[in-house]
C-alpha cells in the first residue's frame, strides 16, 4: 500500500492539501490526515475530509507551554509511531518541525510547502530536517529551497478548483456585494503572539454600520464585544469562500484570510501588524491593502462608499490563473519526484 501522511495544524493548511489529497486518493494512495487538536479544527477536518483516515496528533491550548510540549514534543513522538506503524512512504506539511524531525529520524522524505520566510528560526530548523522546502518567489533558493509560482491559497481558490455558490447567502438573507466579511483571529497562536488581540473588535464601533457584517471569530469569548447587529458565523462554516467571494469588502486581522479575499478578487484589507512578503506580492498587484490597527478605519469606510466592480473581480482572477502555477499539479509532480519507489 502506498501510504502518505499529511500534517494539518490550522484551517489554511487544511485547505492547502484538500485537493491534492483527493487527487492522490483517486490514484490509489492511502492518504492519512494528522491534525492538531486546536479550536474548531477537529470539527472542520471531519467535515472537509470525509473518507480519509484522520488521526489527532498533539494539541494546543494557547499557552506557550502547551505549544511547546503538546504541540511539538508530544507530536514528534506520535509522528514517529504513526510513520512506523502505518509504513508511511512520504509526508507533506506546511512548516511542521515535529514532523520534520520524525521524518529525519525515520529516514523518509518530507516535502513542505510554505509562504512565511519571516519566521527565520523555524525555517532554518525545517530546512535542515526536511527533504525540500517550497516557497513562493519571496525567498532565496538554496540546495533545500525551491519555488512555486503562486501563493499556497491558490491550491483551492484558483478558478480551476473553486466555483462560488450564490445560494449560501440565502441562510443570512443577504444579497451579493452588499455586506462586509470580517475575520478576527486570536493572538493565542504562535503566529500572532506579538499581535494585539481583537483588532477588528477594537475598531468595530467606528465602522459604517449601514452594511451587514459577517463575522468569522476565532475566539468566541469576545463575541459580545462586537456590535449587536453583526452576524456571528459558527464553524464549520458552509462554503466560507463563497461568502468571501460575494462580499463587498473583506477585512481580516489574520494574514491568510486577507490573502484569500484578494485572490477571490474582492477588495481586501489586512489590519494585522505582521509585514509579510507573501502579502506584499498581492499588495504590489494592487489587490490587497495593509492598514494595521486603527489605520484601517478610514480605508474601510471609504471602500464601503464605492461601487462593487464585478468586471475587475473577474479580471483579477483571470490574470492570476494565466500567470500562476497550478499548485496541485506542482505538488503532485514533486511527490512523484521524491517518493521512494
Amino acid at each position: 500500500m502506498k501510504n502518505i501522511l499529511i500534517d494539518i495544524k490550522h484551517p489554511a493548511q487544511l485547505n492547502l492539501f484538500k485537493n491534492i489529497s483527493k487527487k492522490l486518493q483517486k490514484q490509489g494512495w492511502n492518504v492519512i490526515i494528522c491534525y492538531l487538536d486546536r479550536g474548531k479544527l477537529p470539527k472542520i477536518i471531519q467535515k472537509e475530509y470525509p473518507g480519509f483516515e484522520c488521526i489527532k496528533v498533539g494539541s494546543s491550548r494557547g499557552t506557550k507551554w502547551s505549544i511547546f510540549w503538546n504541540g511539538n514534543v508530544v507530536r514528534t513522538v506520535d509522528f514517529i509511531k504513526i510513520i512506523r506503524d502505518k509504513k508511511i512512504r512520504l509526508c507533506l506539511a506546511a512548516s511542521s518541525a515535529p514532523m520534520a524531525l520524525a521524518c529525519k529520524l525515520c529516514r523518509i522524505p518530507l516535502l513542505q510547502f510554505y509562504d512565511d520566510p519571516e519566521r527565520k528560526g523555524i525555517n532554518k530548523i525545517n530546512e535542515f530536517l526536511s527533504t525540500k522546502l517550497f516557497f513562493p518567489p519571496i525567498i532565496d533558493k538554496s540546495s533545500k529551497i525551491e519555488w512555486f509560482n503562486c501563493l499556497k491559497e491558490w491550491s483551492y481558490l484558483s478558478p480551476s478548483y473553486f466555483k462560488p455558490n450564490l445560494s449560501v447567502l440565502d441562510k443570512f438573507g443577504l444579497k451579493p456585494y452588499t455586506y462586509v466579511f470580517v475575520r478576527e483571529v486570536s493572538n493565542k497562536s504562535f503566529n500572532y503572539y506579538n499581535q494585539m488581540d481583537a483588532i477588528v473588535c477594537s475598531i468595530s464601533s467606528q465602522l459604517d454600520q449601514n452594511f451587514p457584517f459577517l463575522l468569522s471569530l476565532e475566539d468566541k469569548t469576545i463575541k459580545d464585544k462586537f456590535p449587536l447587529n453583526w452576524i456571528l458565523l459558527e464553524e464549520p462554516i458552509e462554503d466560507i469562500h463563497s461568502l468571501i467571494f460575494y462580499s463587498k469588502l473583506t477585512v481580516s486581522s489574520g494574514d491568510s484570510m486577507a490573502r484569500e479575499g484578494a485572490m477571490l478578487g474582492v477588495p481586501s484589507i489586512y489590519c494585522g501588524i505582521r509585514k509579510m512578503k507573501a502579502n506584499q506580492l498581492l499588495i504590489d498587484r494592487g489587490i490587497l491593502k495593509h492598514f494595521p490597527l486603527e489605520n484601517a478605519i478610514e480605508p474601510i469606510n471609504s471602500l464601503l462608499k464605492t461601487e462593487s466592480n464585478l468586471v475587475n473581480q473577474e479580471k483579477i482572477r483571470r490574470n492570476l490563473l494565466d500567470e500562476w502555477d497550478d499548485m496541485n499539479t506542482f505538488m503532485e509532480n514533486k511527490i512523484k519526484q521524491y517518493i521512494k519507489l
